[in-house]
């Protein structure tokens, strides 16, 4: 499989997952604040996940985005926010 890197030698699988997870994160925390109905929620995350993934991923590498360990320690701090503002 041939693996496409960008301008800053990441790769562009590792730079969409870590887009991907990190935008997740965000729509996860947002939800709630949005509104109470839950149907609502999921919709807007299913709906808005992949157009903002994709912007995401273009801001990314417009900016030389790497996945470095500091990212990837925002990405996990960020994930356990999420998970204490849902198990709360």
């Amino acid at each position: 499989m041939i693996v496409t890197t960008t301008g800053t030698g990441s790769s562009l699988d590792k730079l969409l997952l870590y887009h991907f997870l990190m935008v997740t994160a965000v729509a996860l925390l947002i939800t709630p604040l949005v509104t109470d109905n839950k149907f609502f929620e999921l919709m807007l995350l299913v709906t808005m996940q992949i157009v903002l993934t994709c912007i995401s991923t273009l801001i990314g590498i417009s900016m030389g985005h790497t996945v470095s360990k500091r990212a990837a320690s925002v990405l996990f701090a960020t994930w356990m926010l999420v998970w204490c503002v849902h198990l709360a």
